[in-house]
């Protein structure tokens, strides 16, 4: 008796499948691999909670009104004797804007 050849079956099985499933069988393999591992990388980033909230007080807000006009909204008293920084633009000069 011959000795049995476990690859040699496989591709003799390949070989008789229709022209559909060979390439169904080409393609599962890796799609399965790709998918196993997009699954474990969403998994290792998803599970560690992110801080995405900024950190402090807020002092001010800059709102634009109907005519273009910035405004600028004070949330809080006065830091003490170092009020908070504000850049402002004169009106009088376009070019700086």
């Amino acid at each position: 008796m011959e000795s049995y050849n476990f690859w040699q079956d496989v591709f003799d099985t390949y070989q008789s499948l229709p022209d559909w499933l060979k390439a169904l069988w080409l393609i599962v393999p890796p799609a399965f691999a790709l998918g196993s591992l997009a699954l474990v990388a969403r998994m290792r980033t998803g599970g560690r909670p992110v801080d995405r909230a900024i950190q402090g007080e807020l002092i001010y807000s800059i709102r634009r009104d109907d005519k273009d006009q910035l405004q600028i909204v004070r949330h809080s008293r006065q830091l003490g004797s170092h009020p908070a920084l504000l850049l402002l633009v004169a009106q009088d000069d376009p070019e700086r804007i």
